[in-house]
């Protein structure tokens, strides 16, 4: 059956959209897809090891924050204080009124947590400490790193940073680490927020206060 001319017309209209929606479509899809260039991808790592050099000299500095862990049957959320100087850090966790948490001091050779309820506990290695508690692996040695923006040493990871060396994207351990904002602490731009994900757990941290260096003094 033929086609009069208004028909053909309206034809050809409909497939000039069809095909103009299917450029704009294959665009964008085309655009989200394409990878960075390798060198983009050289460069961005280039000044993430810069960026973590700086951070890694910092030996003494202190954060606080709030932080929130999702599981399959339970969410809890608390306030983080975490400070670090030389090899000890001290990183004290506190429930909505004060309630629960406990305190968790590291000094490279042995890990102990002090809970509210004043019993102790103790382990060699932090995650092991954690994971006997609660059932759960946490990756306390991790986060020591991934919470400043860095990549804990000794094992590979997978990164999208920016050109200021900023990650917005780390992998490693198991564990897929997405970044938000960062804010200037002085010495370097520090993540602001951060969220580890693997599995069925999710944990958020929310970090409302840095301190690079140590305190300064009252005058």
């Amino acid at each position: 059956m033929g086609l009069n001319p208004m028909g053909l017309r309206r034809l050809a209209g409909g497939l000039r959209s069809f095909a103009l929606s299917s450029l704009v479509l294959f665009g964008l899809v085309g655009c989200a897809a394409l990878p960075e260039l390798p060198g983009e991808q050289a460069a961005a790592r280039a000044a993430f090891a810069e960026r973590s050099a700086l951070v890694e000299e910092v030996g003494t500095w202190r954060l606080a924050g709030r932080l929130t862990l999702e599981l399959p049957d339970e969410t809890w959320t608390g306030q983080l204080g975490w400070r670090t100087e030389g090899p000890e850090q001290v990183i004290d966790l506190s429930g909505p009124m004060g309630r629960g948490g406990g305190r968790l001091v590291l000094d490279g050779q042995r890990a102990v947590l002090l809970t509210r309820d004043g019993e102790q506990y103790q382990a060699s290695d932090p995650d092991q400490l954690i994971a006997r508690i609660t059932g759960r692996e946490i990756p306390v040695s991790g986060l020591d790193a991934w919470v400043r923006g860095i990549a804990r040493p000794g094992t590979g990871f997978d990164l999208r940073a920016d050109v200021a060396g900023r990650p917005s994207r780390l992998i490693q351990d198991g564990w897929e680490i997405v970044y938000g904002a960062f804010e200037d602490a002085g010495a370097a731009a520090m993540p602001s927020s951060l969220e580890l994900r693997r599995r069925d757990m999710r944990l958020e941290l929310r970090i409302q206060r840095w301190q690079l260096g140590p305190p300064v003094p009252a005058s």
